[in-house]
């Protein structure tokens, strides 16, 4: 289990699940909200991590139940 592999995981979701996030630029810019979001230590961020693609993303790498902050932030990088 590894943040890239989450991320991974995620966009691919996000590609195959939202009509929005067809467009790369968005798409990316989504994704700049996310890792800006778990780079940070402490507080929230622009990226609201209580989503069913969260979860997805989260026990496709292996993770089991929801997933917190925390652990998604102790994702090895």
């Amino acid at each position: 289990m590894t943040r890239a592999a989450f991320l991974q995981h995620y966009e691919a979701l996000l590609e195959s699940k939202y009509p929005w996030a067809a467009s790369p630029e968005k798409r990316a810019g989504f994704m700049v909200k996310i890792t800006d979001t778990l780079d940070r230590d402490k507080g929230g961020g622009p990226w609201n991590p209580d989503g069913p693609t969260t979860v997805e993303a989260w026990r496709a790498i292996g993770g089991r139940g929801k997933p917190t902050m925390k652990a998604l932030r102790a994702l090895p990088h």
